[in-house]
């Protein structure tokens, strides 16, 4: 539930004003506050006592000359004076970022210069607009929220869902409806191929809404007339007995449709047919974005509307705030080891607090046999404990390692954190079934292959228990996927599954949902490139990171033409394993501009460098096709598109991918590494008893 509160009912949007009224006075801003209708507009809200207190932030001398014009008294404290459109934004977010304001009201400003700057105060990945309206004619009256007809442009399957969660807020929070009942509106209630919105509607209500009843697709008649219902009979859909011909929210499936329906209720209302009321969701604060052709009442039920939006939303933080008391959990501690190439990144978490980190440089040695690996495992083993001796941190309770190019078994391995050490009547015994495999026979060379061989060593050295999560190998992929087009290969997944599923378990988290509830396309952009669809969280399709497939990186190939590598294998240029370290350290961007740093490359194109400009951008191009096939392969119902990894850290890349993707979904990204944090938290998930502990199968032969 979005509100534990109990709030009356909502008969009419006239009550809005007379219930704002009762409440506390709330502070208004007002960006280009020195038109003369807003003057007036806060001049009767602070009469009905909805507001006690207007901030005017634009030409103080135009303020003050309309405010003596219209007879309205404004004291010059609350006058921040501002030349131009751009400084009157930026004045108004750093007010609301100073919480001193509980709502906006746009007046006399370009809309796209406030927006530009407002988004810096967003809190959600969409926002949207959502109106309260009456109409005799309509639901015999009662209020209806109609949402998005003015905001949201791109209505795909990720904006669509939070349009919905950010008008179920306003129903809870101003209407007193506890689970509302949402209508997702189409032409027809029949799946129709043609008619996007009839999938979109049906997919909209499969999924688990624990504060709303939704239903879809419904036609506007089927949605808000019971006459209809009784006359077309009862569609079947999820929750239609709950929600046709009586819904509280109508869901519009584009801001075409929602905007013609609502002018035509603004038109009514301009005859005293309708009343309506509007808010715009998705930041810090309530947002008024008024019509100068609305008239006085819809304008004052809006400010009164936000109002109360504004004030319980504070009430309700505040009674969440005092109410919840979670458990402490018991405190955890974690040894996390990621060995690389030439360096081994070694952190100590205590829970998901990172205590301690640190990278240490090592000389490059060959790691091509089970001997070579031991004993550079055993050198690995050494400078961890060096560097732990000097973190200050006196105890552990487990080891977590990255784990790499496992033999497959048969079956496929499965997504989780792996038994490498366990604790055997007080004595630390290793898993040599796991630790073997990928000492003696790892299905590639990889600096990853030494994490699992580490870290059953420091188990012993510290007596505690040792563990791998989600190896490189972990293979979801749906049966579908396993399909390469030539029989005798099989497509396996070999992927950064550890950052792919801890980044979409975060996305998740922060949309208050969990990820087995969701379809998300995530991709992990580093020095390799994974792009994966993840679907009720199972990475069930994605490219092939080494060697395989996708996109091309600031190092490896990503795929290639096949008849010219065929040719390349047989020119006698290379050797095999010359050919594999040629595409997976000598290709991609270095192999362009010469160059893999993105901070040096975005340097170079500020300075006009057409050749490293063309080749990132093809990378782009190359990553935002991939999203869009992974995006398919999620059944086009992926509420998000999240980017992570070092490349996320590119503003000039996550740009470019939010313009060729954002039509699919909201793109969001987490710059950085995720990866020790959650070798961590897969430790620490088995230890507190939420998680089971997986055991390695050797291949069977």
């Amino acid at each position: 539930m979005v509100t534990s509160m109990a709030y009356e009912i909502l008969k009419s949007v006239s009550d809005l004003v007379e219930i704002a009224g009762k409440l506390p006075g709330t502070t208004v801003i007002i960006p280009g506050g020195d038109r003369v209708e807003d003057l007036r507009l806060v001049d009767a809200a602070c009469d009905f006592g909805i507001t006690n207190k207007a901030i005017l932030v634009g030409s103080q001398k135009r303020i003050i000359e309309n405010a003596e014009t219209v007879g309205v008294d404004i004291s010059r404290h609350n006058i921040v004076d501002a030349d131009g459109d751009r400084e009157v934004a930026q004045k108004t977010v750093e007010l609301v970022s100073a919480g001193e304001v509980d709502m906006v009201l746009k007046g006399g400003i370009s809309t796209p210069i406030l927006n530009r700057e407002m988004l810096k105060l967003a809190v959600k990945p969409t926002a949207s607009l959502a109106c309260i309206f009456d109409a005799a004619q309509i639901s015999n009256g009662k209020p209806i929220v109609l949402t998005d007809p003015g905001v949201t442009t791109v209505c795909n399957f990720g904006r669509m869902v939070d349009i919905v969660n950010n008008s179920l807020k306003v129903a809870q929070l101003v209407m007193g409806i506890d689970r509302p009942k949402v209508a997702i509106l189409s032409a027809n209630e029949k799946q129709i191929p043609s008619l996007a919105s009839t999938s979109m509607g049906l997919e909209l209500s499969k999924l688990k809404w624990d504060n709303a009843l939704v239903c879809g697709p419904l036609s506007f008649d089927l949605a808000t007339d019971p006459n209809s219902v009784a006359v077309k009979g009862m569609p079947k859909l999820p929750n239609a007995e709950d929600v046709a011909g009586k819904a509280d929210i109508l869901v519009c499936p584009c801001l075409d449709s929602a905007n013609v329906l609502y002018k035509t209720i603004t038109s009514m209302a301009r005859y005293g047919d309708a009343s309506i009321a509007g808010i715009t969701l998705g930041f810090q604060i309530p947002y008024i974005i008024l019509s100068r052709s609305d008239n006085l009442e819809t304008r004052l039920d809006s400010i009164a509307l936000c109002s109360i939006y504004a004030q319980r939303q504070n009430d309700l933080k505040k009674t969440t705030s005092v109410e919840i008391h979670p458990k402490p959990k018991a405190l955890k501690r974690v040894l996390v080891v990621n060995p690389g190439s030439t360096s081994i990144k070694i952190a100590v978490y205590e829970n998901d607090t990172c205590l301690y980190e640190s990278e240490k440089s090592f000389q490059a040695e060959s790691a091509a046999t089970p001997d070579e690996r031991i004993s550079l495992a055993e050198k690995l083993t050494e400078l961890v404990k060096d560097a732990f001796e000097k973190s200050g941190v006196e105890s552990l309770d487990a080891i977590s390692g990255r784990g790499g190019f496992l033999p497959r078994p048969r079956e496929k391995l499965a997504g989780g954190t792996y038994l490498v050490a366990e604790n055997v009547e007080g004595k630390i015994v290793a898993d040599h079934t796991i630790v073997n495999a990928i000492a003696d026979h790892p299905e590639m060379e990889h600096a990853s292959n030494l994490g699992i061989i580490v870290a059953a060593n420091l188990a012993k050295h510290f007596n505690v228990p040792a563990f791998s999560v989600d190896p490189v190998v972990v293979d979801e992929f749906s049966e579908l996927a396993e399909f390469s087009g030539y029989a005798p290969i099989t497509r396996r997944s070999t992927s950064h599954a550890l950052s792919i599923r801890a980044t979409a378990k975060k996305a998740a988290e922060i949309a208050g949902r969990s990820v087995e509830d969701m379809n998300l396309v995530v991709a992990h952009l580093g020095g390799g490139i994974t792009i994966a669809s993840v679907v009720k969280g199972k990475m069930t399709d994605n490219s092939i990171a080494l060697l395989g497939e996708g996109p091309f990186t600031p190092r490896r190939s990503g795929q290639l033409p096949i008849n010219e590598l065929i040719d390349l294998c047989y020119s006698g240029q290379f050797t095999k394993e010359q050919l594999k370290s040629e595409l997976s350290t000598k290709a991609g961007l270095v192999s362009y501009p010469d160059c893999d740093s993105m901070k040096v490359i975005e340097e170079r194109i500020e300075q006009g460098d057409e050749k490293a400009k063309l080749a990132v951008d093809a990378m782009v191009y190359q990553i935002a096709k991939d999203i869009g096939a992974a995006f398919v392969t999620a059944d086009c119902t992926a509420e998000a598109i999240v980017l992570t990894g070092r490349l996320a850290h590119s503003a000039y890349i996550v740009k470019s991918i939010r313009q060729r993707v954002g039509r699919l979904a909201p793109v969001i990204a987490y710059p950085g590494s995720m990866e020790m944090s959650a070798l961590a938290a897969g430790a620490i998930a088995v230890m507190e008893g939420t998680q089971k502990a997986l055991k390695y199968n050797l291949p069977l032969k």
